[in-house]
């Protein structure tokens, strides 16, 4: 068990300094890592969403996920409509200038992960993945 719980903590010194490794770079181009990853989780939409489900793939708060939204669209990077059938739920959609942002954060994240994992193979982060993503299967089936 002392490896798992080695394991345990090491993914949470990770997910920090992942987190301080981004808002640190995405500052360079002007947002936070929250914003940041919102455009990027439309851009993988294909452009457009509903706030929920955006607010539900970053994993965060709605109201949070809200401010970086309402700060993204005041900014000119998306912008948010009714649904047409069902006025409650808002659209988002990437405009020209967060499509743009998106290839910059892209940019970004390469370098960021080059100097993140160090001297990590190709293959040795492939098997590290599979290993997560299992340990992750295993979580979602509880």
């Amino acid at each position: 068990m002392g490896s798992v719980l080695a394991l345990f903590d090491l993914v949470g010194v990770l997910a920090r300094r992942r987190y301080q490794t981004a808002e640190r770079h995405f500052s360079t181009l002007g947002f936070n890592h929250s914003e940041a990853r919102l455009l990027t989780l439309l851009h993988q939409e294909r452009g457009t969403a509903t706030q929920e489900a955006l607010s539900n793939m970053l994993n965060v708060d709605r109201s949070n996920a809200g401010r970086a939204l309402k700060n993204l669209e005041q900014r000119g990077y998306i912008e948010r409509v009714k649904h047409d059938t069902d006025r409650r739920t808002n659209v988002v959609r990437m405009t020209a200038k967060g499509s743009a942002a998106v290839a910059d954060i892209a940019r970004l994240k390469t370098q960021m992960v080059e100097g993140f994992f160090g001297t990590l193979t190709e293959d040795e982060a492939g098997e590290i993945v599979r290993l997560l993503r299992k340990a992750d299967a295993d979580e979602a089936a509880v």
